[in-house]
C-alpha cells in the first residue's frame, strides 16, 4: 500500500469512527429525549410532550428507528386525548339532550314530508295561522341546529332590508339581506302587502342574542328599508324568541358534542389499524 494510500485509509477510517461516535451520542441524546417523553406521558404533561416528539424528528432525522418510537408515543398520546374526550362527551351529553327535551316540550315540530328535507322547531306562540297581518320577529330552529330570525312585516311596502333592536342605549343590528337574494321574500294578495327577510344563524348579527339579554326591558324594532318604521316587540314574542335562542344554543352544544365523540373514534380506529 503506497503512502498516499493509507493517508487515504486513515482519512476514511477517522472519518468512520467520528461518523460512528456521533451517531452514538445522537443515539443516546434521542434515548434520553425519548426517556422524558415516557415520563411526560405518565404525568399527563401531554402537550410538553407533543413537543419533545417534534425535537425527536427535528434534531434526528437520521434516526428511523428512534424517531418511529417518537410516532408510537404519538398515537399514546391521541389515544388518550381521544379516551378523556369520550369519557367527557359521554358524561355531558345525555345532560345536554335532557336540557333539548325539556325546552322543545313547548315547541310544535313542523315538516312538510312534499316539500321538506329538514323540519323546524317552532314556539307554540309563533305558529304561522296564529301571526297574519302582524308585524314581529319570528325565530325557529331546523333538526340540524341551524337558526333563524324572520322580520314579518305587512303594510305598505318598504322593501325593508335589516332589522336593528334597540333597548335604552343599547342596540344590535343584523346583517344586510339585499331585495334580490332569496332570504328577502315579499308579496301581494287581496290588497295587502307582505314581507318576510330571513337571518340564518349568525345573519341576524347578535339581534335574537340581545333580545334574550334584555328581555325584561321594553324592546324597539326597526325595519330599515326603502322607508324606515318601527314597532315594540310583544312580551309574547320576547319569550319565544328568548326560549327558541336557548334551544338553539343547547342543540348546538349537543352537536358539539356528537361532533367531538365521532372524530374521538375515528381517531381511534385509525391507530389501532395501523397497530394490526
Amino acid at each position: 500500500m503506497t503512502n498516499k494510500s493509507n493517508l487515504y485509509f486513515i482519512v476514511f477510517l477517522s472519518f468512520f469512527l467520528v461518523s460512528c461516535n456521533t451517531r452514538k451520542a445522537e443515539e443516546k441524546l434521542a434515548d434520553k429525549r425519548l426517556s422524558d417523553i415516557v415520563q411526560l406521558i405518565n404525568d399527563n404533561s401531554l402537550n410538553a410532550a407533543k413537543i419533545q416528539i417534534d425535537s425527536v424528528h427535528l434534531l434526528f432525522p437520521r434516526l428511523v428507528a428512534k424517531r418511529k418510537i417518537a410516532a408510537s408515543y404519538s398515537d399514546t398520546i391521541v389515544r388518550r386525548e381521544s379516551a378523556r374526550t369520550l369519557a367527557y362527551c359521554d358524561s355531558i351529553l345525555p345532560i345536554k339532550q335532557s336540557e333539548v327535551d325539556s325546552i322543545q316540550k313547548n315547541f310544535r315540530f313542523e315538516k312538510n314530508a312534499k316539500y321538506q328535507e329538514i323540519g323546524n322547531y317552532v314556539f307554540k306562540t309563533q305558529i304561522t295561522e296564529m301571526n297574519s297581518n302582524r308585524n314581529y320577529l319570528k325565530t325557529y330552529v331546523d333538526e340540524k341546529a341551524d337558526f333563524y330570525l324572520i322580520s314579518n312585516y305587512c303594510g305598505a311596502k318598504i322593501e325593508h332590508t335589516s332589522v336593528e333592536v334597540s333597548a335604552n342605549d343599547m342596540f344590535a343590528h343584523s346583517d344586510t339581506i339585499a331585495t334580490s337574494e332569496a332570504a328577502n321574500h315579499s308579496f301581494n294578495d287581496a290588497g295587502s302587502h307582505w314581507e318576510a327577510v330571513t337571518f340564518k344563524n349568525d345573519a341576524d348579527n347578535g339581534v335574537a342574542a340581545f333580545i334574550a339579554q334584555y328581555s325584561n326591558l321594553q324592546i324597539k324594532v326597526t325595519l330599515y328599508g326603502k322607508k324606515t318604521i318601527t314597532y315594540y316587540l310583544a312580551n309574547t314574542d320576547k319569550k319565544a324568541i328568548v326560549e327558541t335562542f336557548n334551544l338553539w344554543v343547547v342543540k348546538n352544544d349537543v352537536a358539539k358534542l356528537q361532533t367531538e365523540i365521532k372524530k374521538a373514534t375515528i381517531k381511534i380506529e385509525r391507530i389501532k389499524g395501523r397497530q394490526k
